[in-house]
């Protein structure tokens, strides 16, 4: 069978979360027989060896006729079965729907809570986006135009869902937890929405390696959602006890050098700019997440597969899927930044329960290796 992933820029695993699931699930669906296409509209060159062939639309603007006509003929020449759009909270729903031949079927990937942006609106704007005095003036007016933007972004996610509702594809959501609350606004038949986690990103770790003193954050420097300037207040309230731990911050990002600002004169923080993280990960005892929300948070389950003990706020109903409190990690309610330093301080003090957890989260996170998962989606393609 003949199948078509499509994203805006490219499948580079190195890029971020959603590059890196396409790679793994691409490449297992070859070894099972699958002919697999890529397409992408806003790509950039690079020298990553694409394991199938990469297709570009004529125009980077989805709305241009010319990309429609290409897309209709791409599909019929190649013989394309399903189309896997990775795009599916955004515009290449409504792109990929444009599609003549029969027969074909289209999956929509939601890749976030499909609600989580607008739950916790508030919080980010409230973000600062900059240190300027016009930038605190926005704020003030973000905060005054609350009302309206919330109604603004309603109206908008009231307006992607009835598309979907009047263009059945199938709707794949990385949480079970998602699915009842997107029921209530997207009326489709119940066997169209389908929940497949996202696979693991490494195979074969036999054991835990060797830990250290280490509390370690992977993922993009973005205040907005990912709230790494909170991650710096909690680190200046655990830190004065515990002086022979380290905070490693991996990633980079529009905020990088805000919170390095941030941070100078803050002990043993280190930032480390966009790295491999599998050597942080084998090192570090704690992995802290702070973010508004996410759509699974593939970090985490990154990091447990290396024994790192995983701490979190409760602030998406997916990180139930994979921390569960008093065995495999630690949740915070959100968004209590004294609790969550309350309970890191706790285990970076206690070895012991730290090392339960670890063992725990290892053994654990091994559901979602991609033997688990690939027969989900291999299931979802041939029906």
């Amino acid at each position: 069978m003949n199948v078509l992933f499509a994203y805006p820029t490219e499948f580079n695993p190195q890029k971020g979360g959603i590059e890196r699931v396409t790679d793994i699930l691409v490449k297992a669906l070859l070894l099972k027989g699958y002919t697999v296409f890529y397409l992408n509209w806003k790509r950039k060159e690079d020298e990553y060896n694409y394991p199938v062939p990469i297709i570009d639309l004529p125009s980077s603007d989805l709305k241009d006729p010319k990309n429609i006509e290409f897309y209709n003929e791409l599909v019929i020449q190649n013989d394309i079965k399903v189309v896997i759009n990775q795009h599916g909270l955004y515009e290449g729903t409504y792109f990929f729907s444009q599609i003549k031949k029969p027969g074909v079927k289209i999956i929509s990937v939601f890749h976030s809570d499909p609600f989580g942006y607008y739950n916790n609106l508030f919080f980010d704007l409230i973000t600062l986006r900059s240190s300027s005095n016009i930038e605190k003036l926005k704020l003030i007016a973000r905060c005054i135009l609350y009302r309206n933007i919330k109604r603004s972004i309603r109206k908008s996610l009231e307006d992607h869902y009835k598309f979907i509702q009047s263009h059945p594809q199938y709707i794949c959501l990385l949480s079970e937890s998602f699915k009842d609350p997107l029921e209530q606004w997207c009326k489709l038949p119940g066997n169209y929405f389908v929940t497949i986690p996202n696979p693991n990103t490494y195979e074969n770790i036999e054991s835990i390696p060797q830990k250290e003193h280490i509390v370690l954050f992977v993922g993009r420097l973005d205040n907005r959602q990912k709230k790494v300037n909170w991650l710096i207040d909690i680190w200046l309230k655990v830190i004065k006890g515990c002086s022979q731990w380290k905070l490693i911050i991996v990633g980079d990002g529009p905020d990088r050098d805000r919170l390095m600002d941030r941070s100078r004169g803050v002990i043993n923080i280190e930032f480390v700019g966009r790295q491999d993280p599998r050597p942080y990960y084998e090192k570090a005892s704690i992995f802290c997440l702070t973010s508004l929300f996410e759509g699974w948070g593939m970090v985490l389950t990154e990091a447990m597969q290396f024994g790192c003990v995983p701490i979190a706020f409760d602030s998406f109903s997916a990180v139930h899927d994979i921390i569960k409190p008093g065995k495999t990690g630690v949740l915070v309610k959100a968004f209590n930044k004294r609790e969550y330093a309350k309970k890191l301080k706790y285990l970076m003090d206690n070895e012991l329960y730290r090392i339960d957890f670890s063992r725990n989260a290892f053994e654990y996170v091994k559901r979602y290796d991609i033997s688990n998962i690939l027969p989900k989606w291999i299931e979802l393609i041939e029906k």
